[in-house]
């Protein structure tokens, strides 16, 4: 995967300030997440500093922004895995204090909220609202892949 974050360079010109693999890859059991970007609270000028690189947290700073890439391996795929433990808060259903924009790339994903289950193809989007719990399962044989931007929201 290739990253291309833009900014200003050192002569105040436009310029590709980060390229290449992104620096933080978090593998959680049948989950792995890319960061690509994370802002603070409001908008703000373009820097030199790469925000993807802080420690990792399932949401965004206070008033800040995620935008990300998760891979869901396939359930069966991963029955045992340890590395589900180390990031626990992405296992089974969750509500975060966030605002999600997700769109499904690659595979099938099925979005579970109460009692209620959607599955999610390529194209499809998801706006998952603040404090709503539910949980993303792949039951698919292959990988899949989605994108989100999650902002940082008041419950």
């Amino acid at each position: 995967m290739n990253r291309v974050v833009t900014g200003f360079g050192e002569n105040g010109g436009p310029a590709v300030i980060f390229q290449g693999e992104p620096p933080t890859v978090i593998h959680a059991g049948r989950y792995t997440t890319t960061e690509l970007w994370v802002g603070g609270a409001g908008p703000r000028s373009a820097g030199t500093t790469d925000t993807s690189t802080t420690e990792w947290a399932l949401e965004p700073p206070a008033g800040g922004a995620c935008f990300r890439i998760v891979e869901i391996a396939p359930a069966e795929k991963l029955d045992g895995d340890s590395s589900a433990t180390v990031h626990s808060e992405f296992q089974g259903a969750h509500a975060t204090d966030t605002l999600d924009y997700v769109t499904i790339l690659r595979g099938e994903v099925t979005l579970i909220v109460g009692d209620t289950e959607v599955v999610l193809h390529p194209g499809d989007s998801v706006v998952q609202q603040p404090g709503v719990p539910h949980d993303w399962q792949n039951r698919s044989p292959a990988t899949a892949v989605m994108v989100g931007v999650l902002l940082s929201a008041a419950r």
